[in-house]
């Protein structure tokens, strides 16, 4: 081929290549989470994985690690802050070590219900305002509010009353108002990361432990202790957060889908819940476990008084309105 055309030939291509717009490169983002399996936040986030890989046509993929792989929820929200994670399915409670404003969703029975829960999450807008620019000033962009079942207590001894629980050590989240909670209650509140709960149960470190039922049948800590009082303090709330950083460089469309994804994810989620906590109760029960069912209401006067040390917070002094708004939805 004559050395004229062979120059033709390449400077064509070469316009018709930069007149191509650019393939964009798959994106392959990490996802840390501390739950099981077969938990339903870990489902809900893996619903939230795969459809975001369905509406980018496989260009944005989550790797998902579960069973806190990367650490517990307060070293995945780090990792979060720093941009070395992508996405997390974070407890309200480990997160408001570093956003105290999150300490609102442990507040003692806030929540009656789940109808009560999913109206605050769902039925307006005023909590995701509200939270949005307080996790963007960390280094976080919310994506949405898990909700993760109703808390109990756990542990080595039955609970019919208020006075089975005076002096015992329990284990509760790292968040300032549970260990107000627990100690109003009469008990000695003992802050442990979740990855730690197993061994100090086994050990008798602590006496109890407080959580989700199905946390406590998906962890299998049914084979550590036999007792768990269906005591409701509080129907678990689960921000799913992403790296401010991580989020300021995918384009429109993909964090567009990233939302999307998110919808999807919530309205499996809703219903998940309601489903499981149909059946959770005899799960448990099959294993041998003993489940009571104290009178709240002594639980609930005995912790009121958290409100206020929570209000007395620069935090919750912030936060109140958030509070008000939540208790004044019928």
């Amino acid at each position: 081929m004559p050395r004229a055309l062979t120059s033709i030939l390449c400077a064509l291509s070469l316009a018709l290549a930069l007149a191509l717009p650019p393939v964009a490169a798959a994106v392959e983002l990490v996802m840390g989470n501390v739950n099981p399996a077969k938990h339903g936040t870990t489902l809900a986030a893996q619903q939230f994985a795969d459809k975001l890989k369905e509406l980018t046509g496989g260009k944005v993929t989550i790797v998902h690690h579960h069973s806190g792989v990367l650490g517990g929820e307060r070293e995945v929200a780090q990792q979060i802050q720093l941009g070395t994670v992508d996405f997390g399915p974070i407890t309200t409670a480990p997160l408001s070590t570093l956003v105290p404003e999150m300490s609102v969703f442990q507040l003692p029975y806030i929540f009656r219900d789940y109808a009560h829960a999913y109206a605050a999450l769902d039925g307006s807008d005023v909590i995701r305002k509200y939270y949005e620019p307080i996790l963007d000033r960390k280094g976080f962009k919310l994506v949405g509010f898990i909700a993760a079942g109703y808390r109990g207590i756990y542990g080595h001894y039955p609970i019919n009353s208020l006075a089975d629980v005076k002096g015992r050590k329990i284990r509760v989240q790292e968040d300032k108002i549970l260990v107000a909670t627990f100690k109003a209650l009469g008990m000695i509140s003992t802050p442990i990361a979740f990855p730690e709960v197993a061994t100090s149960l086994q050990t008798k470190v602590i006496d109890f432990a407080e959580g989700g039922i199905n946390t406590f049948y998906h962890n299998k800590f049914y084979d550590v202790v036999k007792n768990v009082a269906d005591v409701r303090h509080t129907h678990q709330a689960i921000a799913l957060i992403m790296s401010k950083a991580s989020w300021n460089k995918q384009d429109a469309a993909t964090q567009k889908a990233i939302m999307d994804a998110w919808e999807h994810a919530r309205q499996f989620n809703r219903k998940f819940i309601l489903d499981e906590d149909k059946g959770i109760q005899e799960q448990v029960r099959a294993k041998g476990v003993r489940i009571t069912k104290p009178d709240a209401t002594p639980f609930r006067a005995a912790t009121k008084s958290v409100y206020d040390e929570f209000f007395a917070t620069p935090a919750g002094k912030d936060a109140r309105k958030i509070v008000d708004h939540i208790l004044s939805i019928k």
